[in-house]
């Protein structure tokens, strides 16, 4: 199970002690604690989660779901609403926020594991469907240096990434990250993951953790392959050598 990063939004100090406790019992990372709305998006802003677990009711002058709203306008993270009132009115003004979780409180540890990671696969299945929209491809496929844009879920936020600008891909128990010139992207998915969203006539795969980018190596020489002349990948397989060699521009 992936070790999500999670920022708690919740102005009962108690409460919130609570729940940190129960999540890091999970395995779950917390990043943060606030109390505020506004605490919440300059939160967000320093370091994106993986899934907010937001009060509905909060001191201050925002309520969870105005900060909640506030959030998404400039970031894609998943928000999970706790909240001790279950009335009709409360969760109708909650639904138009499009949250992907509602826990009535008290809860358990299970309620809090259950929704967290239903919220992360269904985030991750809507970012998916984005992606492959006839929206999607239109919006981007305006410009033909953007034909191809992707839109990544990394470690700060939804990261929009021309294919042909990553480098290679490494993979590590189920999470990926995918390095470019000067940076690198934390992914919560597989290699195989990626590797679907990748075209295929741009990258190879070189061994069960790796995809490289054919127009990014600068040197094969088995088992090892040099990404522009400064990063080195294993190859798995021998008989990829001279396919990726061919690439390279090598000879024999």
């Amino acid at each position: 199970m992936p070790s999500y990063k999670i920022l708690i939004v919740e102005d009962e100090l108690l409460v919130a002690t609570d729940i940190q406790e129960s999540l890091e019992m999970l395995g779950y990372t917390v990043i943060d604690a606030v109390a505020t709305g506004a605490d919440a998006i300059q939160s967000v802003n320093r370091e994106l989660p993986d899934v907010i677990l937001m009060d509905i009711m909060l001191r201050g002058e925002m309520t969870g779901i105005q900060a909640a709203e506030a959030i998404n306008r400039l970031h894609d993270v998943p928000v999970i609403y706790l909240t001790a009132n279950a009335d009709p009115a409360t969760i109708d003004k909650a639904k138009f926020s499009l949250p992907y979780g509602y826990i009535i409180k008290p809860f358990t540890d299970r309620d809090l594991q259950t929704n967290i990671e239903i919220a992360r696969f269904k985030f991750m299945n809507d970012l998916k469907a984005k992606m492959e929209s006839d929206q999607y491809n239109k919006f981007f496929q305006k410009a033909s240096s953007q034909a191809n844009v992707l839109f990544m879920d990394g470690s700060k936020g939804l990261e929009k990434l021309h294919p042909a600008l990553i480098y290679f891909v490494e993979g590590h128990d189920g999470q990926s990250v995918l390095y470019t010139f000067d940076d690198e992207i934390s992914l919560n998915i597989s290699v195989d993951e990626v590797q679907k969203l990748l075209p295929a006539e741009l990258f190879v795969r070189v061994s069960e953790r790796h995809l490289v980018n054919i127009q990014k190596i600068f040197l094969v020489k088995f088992p090892e392959i040099i990404v522009a002349d400064r990063m080195s990948v294993i190859i798995a397989d021998a008989d990829k050598e001279e396919q990726l060699m061919k690439a390279a521009g090598q000879k024999s």
